[in-house]
């Protein structure tokens, strides 16, 4: 049987931790009494929905399908193949800009720079987002204006 931390007699083994000794710190866990825990209020917990909350999720996940098809359609227009692809893997597929680096053997700040652009003398230029947004401005797609339209009022009526 191993002995207590020569160095830290107050130091406990694994053994004696007992569930402890499972503590994963990329997690943080702490043992915690459920009793202690159980007697806090639902409302004030993080994950809490209030009806309110519930309603605006639902008009957002609404508002995105509904444009999204919208949205994909001025991807294919405006873009390059390349911040097409960077865009796809960002925010389709939910990639960070280390992993499409990784994946596409560019730099991360390349990577950056073709979905956000970079600053010139003083002035914004490039980038994939920049480029939709004013295509966005330029084209004004009804769908994506009725859309909004929709979104507003249910935030409306949410309030």
């Amino acid at each position: 049987m191993r002995k207590r931390n020569e160095r830290n007699p107050k130091r406990q083994t694994k053994k004696e931790l007992g569930v402890m000794a499972e503590f994963n710190a990329m997690y943080w866990e702490v043992p915690a009494d459920s009793v202690y825990l159980e007697s806090f209020p639902a409302e004030r917990a993080m994950w809490f929905e209030t009806e309110q909350d519930r309603q605006r999720r639902y008009a957002l996940d609404d508002f995105f399908r509904t444009v999204l098809p919208e949205v994909k359609g001025m991807i294919e227009a405006h873009l390059t193949p390349r911040q097409r692809e960077i865009i796809t893997l960002y925010y389709f597929q939910g990639k960070t800009q280390e992993d499409i680096a990784r994946i596409l053997e560019l730099t991360q700040s390349t990577v950056s720079r073709h979905l956000f652009g970079t600053v010139r003398k003083g002035k914004k230029v490039g980038g994939a987002i920049q480029k939709l947004q004013k295509a966005l401005v330029k084209d004004q797609s009804r769908a994506i204006t009725e859309a909004l339209g929709c979104l507003e009022q249910r935030f409306a009526e949410t309030a």
